[in-house]
Protein backbone atom coordinates (compact mmCIF):
# COMPACT_ATOMS: atom_id res chain seq x y z
CA UNK A 1 0.00 0.00 0.00
CA UNK A 2 1.51 3.09 -1.24
CA UNK A 3 1.29 6.91 -1.01
CA UNK A 4 2.47 9.72 -2.93
CA UNK A 5 2.46 13.61 -2.59
CA UNK A 6 3.57 15.17 -6.20
CA UNK A 7 3.47 18.43 -7.76
CA UNK A 8 0.30 19.25 -9.97
CA UNK A 9 2.95 20.81 -12.27
CA UNK A 10 5.27 18.87 -14.68
CA UNK A 11 8.40 20.00 -14.05
CA UNK A 12 11.67 19.26 -16.42
CA UNK A 13 8.97 16.64 -18.14
CA UNK A 14 7.47 15.08 -15.09
CA UNK A 15 5.34 15.71 -11.92
CA UNK A 16 7.91 15.29 -8.99
CA UNK A 17 7.33 13.69 -5.81
CA UNK A 18 7.27 15.66 -2.35
CA UNK A 19 7.00 12.60 0.10
CA UNK A 20 5.95 9.72 -0.26
CA UNK A 21 4.66 6.54 2.40
CA UNK A 22 4.70 2.22 1.67
CA UNK A 23 3.26 -0.07 3.94
CA UNK A 24 5.16 -3.02 3.49
CA UNK A 25 5.16 -6.34 5.71
CA UNK A 26 4.40 -4.82 8.69
CA UNK A 27 6.53 -1.61 8.60
CA UNK A 28 5.78 1.81 7.37
CA UNK A 29 8.08 3.70 5.12
CA UNK A 30 8.13 7.00 4.02
CA UNK A 31 10.51 10.02 3.09
CA UNK A 32 10.11 13.60 3.57
CA UNK A 33 10.95 16.31 0.81
CA UNK A 34 11.61 13.18 -1.28
CA UNK A 35 15.27 14.39 -2.46
CA UNK A 36 16.95 10.98 -3.54
CA UNK A 37 16.33 7.77 -4.71
CA UNK A 38 17.15 5.52 -1.80
CA UNK A 39 16.64 7.65 0.96
CA UNK A 40 13.50 6.85 2.97
CA UNK A 41 12.78 6.31 7.07
CA UNK A 42 11.39 3.11 8.27
CA UNK A 43 9.45 2.44 11.05
CA UNK A 44 8.82 -1.03 12.15
CA UNK A 45 6.78 -3.34 13.91
CA UNK A 46 8.80 -3.18 17.47
CA UNK A 47 8.69 0.60 17.52
CA UNK A 48 12.23 0.99 15.90
CA UNK A 49 13.06 3.97 13.73
CA UNK A 50 16.17 4.30 11.14
CA UNK A 51 16.67 6.69 8.80
CA UNK A 52 18.92 5.88 5.45
CA UNK A 53 19.89 8.47 3.42
CA UNK A 54 23.11 10.51 1.40
CA UNK A 55 23.52 11.35 5.20
CA UNK A 56 23.91 7.68 6.29
CA UNK A 57 25.80 6.78 3.18
CA UNK A 58 22.41 4.87 2.41
CA UNK A 59 22.63 2.56 5.38
CA UNK A 60 20.16 2.79 7.93
CA UNK A 61 21.05 4.31 10.86
CA UNK A 62 19.01 3.88 14.31
CA UNK A 63 16.72 7.00 15.17
CA UNK A 64 15.30 5.73 18.10
CA UNK A 65 12.33 3.39 19.58
CA UNK A 66 8.72 4.28 19.77
CA UNK A 67 5.67 2.34 20.21
CA UNK A 68 5.17 -0.86 18.43
CA UNK A 69 3.81 -0.10 14.90
CA UNK A 70 1.12 -2.52 15.21
CA UNK A 71 0.24 -1.05 18.48
CA UNK A 72 -0.35 2.56 17.64
CA UNK A 73 -3.60 4.19 18.29
CA UNK A 74 -2.24 7.55 18.58
CA UNK A 75 -0.76 10.51 17.08
CA UNK A 76 3.10 11.36 16.21
CA UNK A 77 4.66 13.73 14.12
CA UNK A 78 6.61 12.41 11.74
CA UNK A 79 8.86 14.69 10.65
CA UNK A 80 9.15 17.96 8.74
CA UNK A 81 10.52 18.78 5.04
CA UNK A 82 11.88 22.20 3.76
CA UNK A 83 12.75 22.32 0.45
CA UNK A 84 13.81 25.62 -2.03
CA UNK A 85 10.67 25.35 -4.84
CA UNK A 86 14.00 25.65 -7.45
CA UNK A 87 15.28 22.42 -5.95
CA UNK A 88 11.94 20.31 -6.66
CA UNK A 89 12.77 19.90 -10.27
CA UNK A 90 15.19 17.77 -9.38
CA UNK A 91 13.19 15.73 -6.92
CA UNK A 92 12.50 11.45 -8.11
CA UNK A 93 9.55 11.90 -10.68
CA UNK A 94 6.42 10.53 -10.24
CA UNK A 95 5.84 7.15 -12.06
CA UNK A 96 3.65 5.23 -13.67
CA UNK A 97 3.74 2.63 -10.46
CA UNK A 98 2.77 5.62 -8.37
CA UNK A 99 -0.55 6.58 -10.15
CA UNK A 100 -3.80 4.83 -9.21
CA UNK A 101 -4.81 2.00 -9.15
CA UNK A 102 -1.23 1.11 -7.71
CA UNK A 103 -0.49 3.63 -5.42
CA UNK A 104 -2.60 6.87 -3.91
CA UNK A 105 -1.95 10.29 -5.34
CA UNK A 106 -2.46 13.40 -4.09
CA UNK A 107 -0.97 16.52 -5.60
CA UNK A 108 -0.21 20.47 -4.82
CA UNK A 109 0.35 23.19 -6.83
CA UNK A 110 3.18 25.10 -6.22
CA UNK A 111 2.39 27.71 -8.98
CA UNK A 112 -0.56 28.90 -6.02
CA UNK A 113 2.16 29.04 -3.12
CA UNK A 114 3.75 32.49 -3.49
CA UNK A 115 7.11 31.62 -1.33
CA UNK A 116 10.37 30.63 -2.41
CA UNK A 117 10.44 27.58 0.04
CA UNK A 118 7.92 25.17 1.00
CA UNK A 119 7.66 23.45 4.84
CA UNK A 120 6.21 19.79 4.87
CA UNK A 121 5.11 18.66 8.00
CA UNK A 122 4.05 14.91 8.24
CA UNK A 123 2.05 13.28 11.30
CA UNK A 124 0.80 9.69 11.82
CA UNK A 125 -3.08 8.82 13.03
CA UNK A 126 -4.96 6.54 14.11
CA UNK A 127 -7.81 6.49 11.97
CA UNK A 128 -9.81 6.31 15.44
CA UNK A 129 -8.05 9.70 16.63
CA UNK A 130 -9.45 11.74 13.43
CA UNK A 131 -11.93 13.49 15.58
CA UNK A 132 -8.61 15.51 17.03
CA UNK A 133 -7.87 16.89 13.86
CA UNK A 134 -10.67 19.48 14.34
CA UNK A 135 -9.37 20.91 17.44
CA UNK A 136 -9.76 24.27 17.29
CA UNK A 137 -6.60 24.83 19.32
CA UNK A 138 -5.10 22.44 16.75
CA UNK A 139 -5.21 23.75 13.64
CA UNK A 140 -3.20 25.09 10.84
CA UNK A 141 -1.64 28.28 10.09
CA UNK A 142 -3.29 30.45 7.30
CA UNK A 143 -3.19 29.11 3.67
CA UNK A 144 -2.09 26.06 4.52
CA UNK A 145 -2.63 23.08 2.60
CA UNK A 146 -3.67 19.86 4.16
CA UNK A 147 -3.25 16.46 3.12
CA UNK A 148 -5.12 12.96 4.49
CA UNK A 149 -3.77 10.13 3.06
CA UNK A 150 -5.33 6.85 4.66
CA UNK A 151 -2.74 3.55 4.60
CA UNK A 152 -5.35 1.22 6.39
CA UNK A 153 -5.87 1.67 9.98
CA UNK A 154 -3.79 4.53 9.82
CA UNK A 155 -3.52 8.36 8.46
CA UNK A 156 -0.88 10.09 6.98
CA UNK A 157 -1.70 13.66 7.47
CA UNK A 158 0.29 16.40 5.01
CA UNK A 159 0.28 19.96 5.90
CA UNK A 160 2.03 22.25 2.93
CA UNK A 161 3.37 25.74 4.13
CA UNK A 162 4.47 28.13 0.83
CA UNK A 163 4.04 31.36 2.20
CA UNK A 164 6.73 33.42 3.78
CA UNK A 165 4.17 34.11 6.72
CA UNK A 166 3.16 30.48 7.70
CA UNK A 167 6.87 28.95 7.55
CA UNK A 168 7.77 26.53 10.24
CA UNK A 169 11.20 26.19 8.95
CA UNK A 170 13.02 29.04 6.64
CA UNK A 171 16.17 29.32 5.48
CA UNK A 172 18.48 31.55 6.63
CA UNK A 173 22.14 33.28 5.32
CA UNK A 174 23.28 30.44 7.79
CA UNK A 175 21.44 27.51 7.61
CA UNK A 176 17.60 27.68 9.04
CA UNK A 177 15.52 29.28 11.68
CA UNK A 178 12.50 27.55 13.31
CA UNK A 179 8.70 29.20 14.49
CA UNK A 180 6.32 28.17 16.68
CA UNK A 181 2.75 28.10 15.88
CA UNK A 182 0.80 26.17 18.14
CA UNK A 183 1.26 23.16 20.35
CA UNK A 184 0.82 20.62 16.91
CA UNK A 185 2.54 23.22 14.21
CA UNK A 186 5.65 23.81 15.84
CA UNK A 187 9.44 23.31 14.98
CA UNK A 188 10.69 24.53 17.93
CA UNK A 189 9.16 23.05 21.27
CA UNK A 190 10.98 23.48 24.56
CA UNK A 191 13.38 20.42 25.36
CA UNK A 192 12.85 18.99 21.86
CA UNK A 193 15.83 17.75 19.90
CA UNK A 194 15.81 17.47 16.26
CA UNK A 195 18.03 14.74 13.58
CA UNK A 196 18.44 17.24 10.22
CA UNK A 197 19.96 16.67 7.15
CA UNK A 198 20.87 19.90 4.82
CA UNK A 199 21.30 19.37 1.10
CA UNK A 200 22.30 21.83 -2.16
Amino acid sequence: MRAIIGTLESLDGSQRKLAWFARQGRGLYFDIGAFFVGSHTSYHVDGNTFRTSSATDLRPRFQGKYVPLDQFHGWRQLGFGMVSKEQVARNPPVKAKDKPPKSILDTIALNMMPGETINLVVELLHRDMRNLLELQELQPPDHAIVKCLELGDLLVVVTVLGHDNNLLVRPTANGFQVSHYNDRYSANRPGSTYNFEAYR
